[in-house]
């Protein structure tokens, strides 16, 4: 039997997300691991200057920070217009759905402020907004899973 060890090329993480987004990681979660979504309020505020609180689920494993659908529509007036999204999201399941558009504004956490940009489409009530990678990024976010919480 042969042990000689072999050299794993590098994998880049850096690819092209321009139609297709993975929207989560998949992984498994037995019993004894019970573990809670961390969920924090997200100021999102319009060009106009008109805001809304939404309850934000962070997952730093959402490729695209993303607004359910049925919480857009209820927050249209203070939003405002979607811009035309050619991007279609990949779920867990392997499903892909069209977005719907795409809200961008200045989104404050804390004391903190971005830019940022979200994806619309259907949820399934899961969630109302996905608080994702990219602009878990732009606030410098380091999650402490130990005491579940996140700095800023």
């Amino acid at each position: 039997m042969d042990n000689t060890a072999t050299e794993t090329p590098h994998v880049t993480s850096k690819y092209l997300n321009d139609i297709h987004v993975d929207l989560c990681v998949v992984g498994g979660i037995t019993a004894e691991e019970t573990e809670h979504p961390f969920v924090h309020p997200v100021e999102l505020k319009s060009e106009t200057g008109d805001a809304v609180k939404i309850d934000g689920l962070f997952d730093n494993g959402a490729m695209v920070n993303s607004i359910s659908k049925k919480t857009f529509i209820a927050a249209k007036n203070l939003l405002g217009e979607l811009a035309t999204s050619e991007k279609s999201l990949r779920m867990a399941d392997g499903t892909i759905v069209p977005s719907c558009g795409r809200w961008s504004g200045r989104v404050t956490l804390g004391s903190q402020s971005a830019n940022g940009s979200f994806e619309v489409f259907p949820s399934g009530g899961g969630w109302s907004l996905l608080f994702g990678k990219p602009l878990l990024r732009a606030f410098k976010a380091v999650h402490d899973y130990e005491n579940d919480t996140l700095k800023i």
